[in-house]
């Protein structure tokens, strides 16, 4: 039986062509995609608790997790000396998946989270972010990307005893779509790679169930095989590897 692998998604309010008011889910494909070339089955998680139950619950269908990125924050939100906390740009998402990240570290499931996925998993266990990029001078304008997403545009060192460095070469480009990021790192976690302008890219836990990246390796996969490691990682661990 191939790995059962649970993507979070992002969820939200829109008006229907009728003009209801309607809760849809929002995922970009390639998550799913990365998956299953992996090896694994994703399941869809919607990221508030009345549509998916309670996080406890919600685990116990699973192997392992990905707590993705999406749901944009219009930039707007993050004008002038704005630094809104991760809470703040979502806060129902945030809370259902911090009780999830949680729940999943006491039952010891392998986890890889991506964008605003690692900045959570970094925050649900005792981290700290830097809450708009924007505002520091050696970072503005290099993080958020106009250009498609299979577009690498800043370079990135791995470290060589990492996840991603065992697949790739030390140095690497990739891509990027966020406007906060890891300043300090939770107790039991170490950074394994770093943007050209000092940034964390990627982190793992010393106990080796988790699993996280800044930037986006789902889109990345489809032009460099190498980074489907963090994918191929977590459907290993959720299968006993």
């Amino acid at each position: 039986m191939r790995p059962r692998i649970g993507i979070t998604v992002h969820t939200y309010e829109d008006v229907g062509p009728e003009g209801q008011r309607e809760t849809r889910f929002q995922l970009t494909g390639q998550y799913a995609r990365a998956i299953v070339r992996a090896g694994g089955t994703p399941l869809l998680i919607p990221t508030r608790a009345e549509d998916s139950g309670q996080p406890r619950d919600v685990l116990g269908a699973l192997d392992g997790i990905l707590f993705s990125g999406g749901g944009r924050v219009p930039a707007r939100v993050f004008e002038g000396d704005a630094t809104p906390s991760l809470r703040e740009t979502n806060p129902e998402r945030y809370d259902f998946e911090v009780d999830l990240a949680r729940a999943a570290r006491e039952q010891a499931m392998p986890i890889l989270g991506i964008c605003r996925g690692v900045q959570t998993l970094a925050e649900a266990e005792g981290g700290r972010l830097e809450t708009n990029l924007e505002r520091l001078p050696e970072h503005r304008g290099r993080h958020y990307q106009t250009l498609p997403p299979q577009t690498a545009t800043h370079g990135a060192r791995l470290e060589s005893d990492s996840v991603l460095g065992r697949a790739l070469p030390r140095m690497v480009r990739v891509n990027s779509f966020h406007r906060q990021a890891i300043d300090v790192l939770p107790v039991g976690y170490r950074a394994v790679a770093y943007s050209d302008d000092g940034l964390i890219e990627a982190i793992e836990s010393d106990d080796g169930r988790v699993l996280g990246t800044q930037f986006h390796p789902e889109w990345l996969a489809e032009i460099d095989a190498g980074f489907g490691a963090p994918f191929a990682w977590l459907v290993a661990r959720a299968a006993g590897g």
